[in-house]
C-alpha cells in the first residue's frame, strides 16, 4: 500500500487535546475522556459488563463536515487507523472489527473509508474475568479534509462490570453493519471470479441473494487490489508497486442490499 503524504504541523503545535465528555458520570462509567485532533475527535465506548466471558466496546471517531478517515485497507492512498492496546490492564486480548466503508473520491483518487462519524467495534479478552479491566489505547488514524493530518488519540477507560450503557445501542448498530464472515465453500455460493485473458484483470459475478452494491477487495503487501464497476458485475486489477501482477490470495468485502459479508478469493 502507497501511504499518503501527510502535512505535519510544526512541533509546537500540539495535535490533541483532553477534553471531559459533557456528562462526568457517564464519561467514568462508560466513555472515555473525548481526544480532539484536527477536524476530528475520539474516545472510547463501552456497551456495558462483561458478557459471554467478554466485553464489547468501540473507538468512536467523530469528522468535522467534509473530512474523512480510512478503511482498514484505504486503497492506493491513505493510511488505516492503527490500535496500540499493548498497556491495558488484565487484557488477554482485544479484537477491534470494521464496519462495512464507501468508495470515496479524495481529489481524483478513490479510497475506502468513512464519511462521517464511524464506530469500530472491539471485542475485549480479559486475562481474569473477576478482576476489573482498563483498556489503554494509542490510536493512530488519520483526519483527511484540505489537506490530510495525522491524529493521535491516548486513549483510556476501565470498563464497566454493572450498570445499563447509554452507548450499547451505537455499537450494536456498528456491530451490524460489519460484514460477516464466509468460507471458501459458502463464498463459491454468492459470487465467482474469471480472469479477463484482455488486459489481465478480473471479473466478479454475484450470484445472489439480492445485489451488489459495492465491493472491496484487499491483499497482502506488495500487493494491492483496484475494484471498479463494471456492467452487472465488478472489475478487479492486481498490482505490485506500480506493475501489474499475475497471481494473490485476496479477502473480498461485498456490500448488497441485504447486508455485507466477506470472503476468501484466489486470483490467478
Amino acid at each position: 500500500m502507497r501511504s499518503k503524504f501527510f502535512l505535519y504541523a510544526p512541533l509546537a503545535v500540539t495535535l490533541a487535546q483532553s477534553f471531559p465528555a459533557a456528562s462526568l458520570a457517564e464519561n467514568t462509567a462508560f466513555a472515555s475522556a473525548v481526544v480532539k485532533g484536527a477536524a476530528s475527535s475520539a474516545r472510547l465506548l463501552s456497551a456495558g459488563p462483561l458478557q459471554g466471558g467478554s466485553y464489547r466496546a468501540a473507538v468512536e471517531i467523530a469528522l468535522a463536515p467534509e473530512t474523512i478517515t480510512y478503511w482498514r485497507q484505504p486503497g492506493e492512498a491513505g493510511s488505516a487507523p492503527a490500535f496500540d492496546f499493548s498497556k491495558s490492564v488484565n487484557v488477554a486480548k482485544v479484537e477491534p472489527s470494521f464496519p462495512a466503508p464507501k468508495h470515496i473520491d479524495e481529489a481524483g483518487t478513490i479510497v475506502a473509508g468513512y464519511d462521517a462519524r464511524v464506530v469500530l467495534p472491539l471485542k475485549v479478552t480479559p486475562r481474569d474475568p473477576n478482576a476489573p479491566v482498563t483498556l489503554n489505547l494509542v490510536l493512530d488514524y488519520a483526519s483527511c479534509g484540505k489537506i490530510c493530518l495525522p491524529a493521535r488519540a491516548d486513549l483510556s477507560l476501565e470498563l464497566p462490570r454493572n450498570g445499563a450503557s447509554p452507548h450499547a445501542a451505537a455499537i450494536a448498530e456498528a456491530e451490524r453493519l460489519v460484514p460477516s464472515k464466509l468460507t471458501a465453500a459458502e463464498a463459491k455460493k454468492r459470487f465467482a471470479v474469471s480472469r479477463n485473458n484482455a488486459d489481465g484483470s478480473w471479473r466478479l459475478r454475484y450470484l445472489g441473494p439480492g445485489k451488489a452494491e459495492d465491493v472491496f477487495a484487499e491483499a497482502p503487501e506488495p500487493f494491492f487490489i483496484e475494484s471498479t464497476r463494471a456492467g452487472e458485475g465488478f472489475e478487479l486489477k492486481l498490482f505490485s508497486g506500480s506493475e501489474t501482477a499475475k497471481a494473490a490470495d485476496a479477502t473480498l468485502t461485498i456490500v448488497t442490499d441485504a447486508g455485507a459479508f466477506e470472503a476468501p478469493a484466489r486470483l490467478e
